[in-house]
């Protein structure tokens, strides 16, 4: 079904391969689980699979590839979109309208499909991927994980030979994510359909049983049938923090609604010194709602919440930005400018800091994301795990008092989550606090010091890590518990 020969890729502009003599088979019908470091090439190898590469990007090629017959870089992409659908790391890239439902019905309707089969894909597709209430909203509307779940369901109502998931769960919560594994393996059962899932959260596929094929930067180094993840994320250390009981945050009474709809209800939660809380909660359960409420981005309808002991009103947001620092869920909502050194200073830069108070220790980290050798690149060249990576630095280079992290793992292989878990906890350990939000079941015991769970907007768990663990498996939410997947 999949072939490719000595094939080799280097996007214009870059010194660097960004795939060399990959040689690679994918049978009709298997189950492929591919890993490897983030920014190893794992989305441009999607990319050629798909057909994009060549008709999108503008780069060098060398060697071959041929999906079911077809060489890609010849046929035109609605010929190989029949055969090959790519779920994309990032769900915005690949909307092409403004509707839900618009969404899903587009590709059907570019190929001409009965009304009655289009109606009838449409609904089967909500109903695959748990998003029939989405049906009549705007993309703009939803959350990351809503968003996943809609580029999921289009790509799926195309029904092609081959789907190419590149981190297809990212965005999604545990009990999403077993959901859609579950969906992606049913079908591969029932259908003969070839997978191709580039995926870090591997817990949760270990039912598959996927062939492994493990690539290096731009190389295939490993290609082993059967072969299942049986790891654990190996963390440096746990968080020693200096604990503060007086609190930096306090939030009473918190509820935020948008468009008649209501987010978040009458929550209520300290943050002290020290802290690093994981806030976990179902996709749209107000998780990023109330980070955003935390930096003043979005307007309560009711309760205060108090930064230091200072009403967050009283406190222009052009000075709140230094004391405490936002990732964004989606990294390209926060890259602003033209080289990855001056993403990484622009914050100090802005805040007016000394350069010696902020350069030698900027450098130091991009030195240890592995980032160094890109620093004059654009940051829209990285990869999304590279992303991830600078927009935590671009933040830890003016060292506020408070993190709030937006799922910072997307992207991330085993040993770049645990570098970032590295950070977070070199940062607590200095008095700094952290608000995390985090899908990952593997990582936030590690180093988390207490858990915050949403539900519905309510504050069901507020309780410090051993007796939230407790609390969640009370309430039956075994798939937020480490080990707790398929």
């Amino acid at each position: 079904m999949i072939s490719l020969r000595d094939f080799s890729y280097r996007y214009r502009g870059s010194n660097r391969y960004a795939l060399q003599d990959v040689n690679l088979d994918i049978n009709e019908g298997e189950f492929i689980l591919l890993t490897g470091p983030s920014g190893c090439g794992k989305s441009t190898l999607a990319l050629a699979i798909a057909g994009f590469l060549f008709s999108q990007y503008d780069g060098e090629i060398s060697g071959q590839v041929e999906i079911n017959g077809m060489d890609p870089s010849k046929e035109p992409i609605y010929q190989i979109s029949d055969v090959v659908g790519l779920v994309q790391q990032n769900p915005e890239n690949q909307f092409c309208t403004l509707m839900v439902e618009d969404e899903i019905v587009f590709g059907l309707e570019n190929r001409k499909l009965p009304p009655e089969r289009i109606e009838n894909l449409l609904t089967w597709s909500l109903d695959a991927v748990g998003a029939e209430h989405l049906r009549e909203r705007p993309l703009s509307t939803l959350s990351g994980g809503e968003k996943q779940r809609i580029a999921l369901a289009a790509i799926l109502a195309a029904q092609p030979g081959v789907i190419v998931f590149d981190e297809p769960t990212s965005n999604l919560d545990p009990p999403a994510t077993q959901q859609i594994f579950e969906i992606i393996l049913e079908l591969q059962q029932k259908t003969n359909l070839t997978v191709l899932v580039i995926e870090h959260k591997l817990d949760f596929l270990g039912q598959a049983k996927p062939r492994l094929i493990e690539m290096g930067m731009g190389t295939i180094l490993e290609q082993q049938p059967d072969q299942r993840y049986n790891g654990d994320l190996e963390i440096l250390r746990p968080v020693y923090s200096n604990f503060s009981p007086s609190p930096l945050i306090e939030v009473e009474g918190l509820s935020a609604v948008y468009e008649d709809k209501t987010i978040l209800s009458g929550v209520s939660f300290k943050l002290g010194k020290g802290e690093l809380v994981s806030l976990m909660g179902d996709n749209g359960s107000g998780k990023s709602t109330l980070l955003l409420s935390l930096m003043g981005l979005v307007e309560r309808s009711q309760g205060s919440i108090r930064f230091q002991s200072r009403a967050l009103e009283d406190t222009k947001l052009s000075v709140l930005g230094k004391d405490i620092g936002l990732v964004f869920q989606n990294p390209d909502h926060q890259l602003f400018a033209s080289s990855v050194w001056e993403e990484a200073i622009l914050g100090p830069k802005n805040f007016k800091l000394d350069p010696g108070d902020y350069e030698s220790h900027t450098r130091s980290l991009l030195h240890r994301a592995g980032l160094t050798d890109k620093e004059a690149d654009h940051p829209y060249r990285l990869s999304y795990g590279e992303k991830r990576r600078l927009n935590l630095i671009s933040v830890l280079s003016y060292q506020p008092a408070v993190l709030l992290l937006d799922e910072i793992f997307i992207g991330q292989d085993r040993d770049n989550a645990g570098f970032l878990l590295d950070l977070l906890c070199e940062y607590v350990e200095k008095g700094g606090s952290v608000i995390m939000v985090n899908h990952n079941p593997s990582y936030y015991p590690h180093v988390s010091t207490r858990v915050l769970f949403l539900s519905g907007g309510t504050l069901e768990i507020d309780e410090p890590l051993a007796e939230g663990l407790a609390a969640l498996k009370k309430l039956g939410k075994e798939t937020y518990l480490p080990g707790g997947g398929l």
